[in-house]
């Protein structure tokens, strides 16, 4: 019995290495296993640009989709501030005012009606305003510097001459001095314009203040009414015939009824009876 027992001692020490040894070895084994495969990846890591322990970038794969045709509801695309600033900015036209007649061509209107080249044109107001229309107005002196009526007015923007008297009423004309029936005289006619021409020849020239006896002058009636001290009159203008031309000498009035006969001073300008 006691050498069975050794020979089974025997046999159990030839077996080879034991369990625990070759679990040691193979956990060594893989160990070394992972050590190596994480030093090969940062390696490669490392060569490929990328930091340690980060984990490889990778580029989205876009895919491939077809472009929508451009429609007319397509808004243009803004343009940079360098092409804004380039582009210049479109003019905005300034509204104009109307062409103005200047005074000059307003009296050179004026002149072109009036029939004696004794009268003088004075203007009296350049903004004379009527109904919202805006004129030059003028007044006619005969060769007394007598301020004779009506008016004359020219529209600015048009150039259309008209005659104002001065009761305010605008109305056409064709022609300066006015006919009597177109002047609105008032006062009742009963000595005739012969008559009138008459009394004055009657005058003496001292009276008259002529240097000249009143046969030695031609007469001519103005086609209009003058009030002197209030009385209305003829106007009656004398000239005189001086190597074919003629000279102005003066104005005198006739009282429409031969009651009175006025000349004007030539300074004061006031109406004095003869």
């Amino acid at each position: 019995m006691a050498t069975k027992k050794k020979t089974n001692s025997k046999n159990k020490g030839s077996q080879g290495p034991d369990l625990l040894t070759v679990v040691v070895v193979l956990i060594a084994v893989v160990l070394v296993i992972v050590l190596i495969s994480k030093y090969k990846k940062e390696k490669e890591g490392i060569e490929a640009g990328q930091p340690t322990g980060q984990a490889p970038v990778t580029e989205a794969v876009v895919p491939d989709t077809p472009t929508p045709e451009a429609t007319q509801d397509v808004i243009a695309p803004t343009k940079a501030p360098e092409d804004v600033k380039d582009t210049p900015t479109p003019e905005v036209p300034t509204p104009t005012e109307e062409p103005v007649l200047s005074r000059e061509e307003a009296e050179n209107i004026v002149r072109k009606i009036i029939q004696l080249e004794t009268y003088s044109v004075e203007l009296l107001d350049d903004h004379l305003m009527i109904d919202g229309a805006e004129y030059y107005s003028f007044c006619i002196n005969d060769g007394n510097g007598v301020a004779m009526e009506p008016l004359l007015i020219v529209e600015k923007k048009e150039g259309k001459l008209w005659c104002y008297d001065l009761s305010g009423v605008v109305a056409t004309i064709e022609k300066f001095p006015l006919d009597k029936t177109e002047t609105g005289n008032e006062g009742e006619k009963t000595f005739t314009v012969e008559e009138a021409k008459q009394l004055l020849a009657s005058y003496s020239a001292e009276r008259l203040g002529l240097a000249k006896d009143t046969a030695s002058y031609e007469m001519t009636v103005d086609d209009w009414t003058t009030n002197a001290n209030g009385v209305e009159c003829y106007g009656i203008n004398f000239f005189e015939n001086v190597n074919g031309k003629q000279r102005f000498r003066g104005t005198f009035y006739v009282a429409l009824d031969g009651s009175a006969v006025y000349g004007k001073d030539d300074v004061t300008g006031e109406f004095m009876e003869r």
